[in-house]
């Protein structure tokens, strides 16, 4: 469990998305995993989150499991960087 970290939120104002904004949270979440040497890092998306999922997977995060109407009726996708 030392070895983990797990992303709780990420969250860019409507206004200001499609900026990369969310791109630069999530590299600077990630070299701050390496920093305190940990090996994986996690999190649960809604699986109709399109953009949040790409940008996840374009940083080679793996969907590992699901979580059945985790959001109100909605799954959420459980997804894991090792890094």
């Amino acid at each position: 469990m030392l070895e983990e970290a797990d992303i709780m939120n990420i969250v860019v104002k409507k206004n200001f998305r499609n900026q990369g904004i969310g791109y630069q949270l999530l590299k600077s979440l990630i070299q701050l995993t390496k920093e305190k040497n940990l090996h994986t890092l996690t999190l649960e998306v809604m699986e109709e989150n399109y953009p949040a999922i790409h940008l996840y997977k374009n940083f080679a995060f793996k969907q590992i499991g699901i979580r059945k109407n985790y959001y109100q009726n909605k799954n959420a996708l459980i997804m894991k960087l090792e890094i």
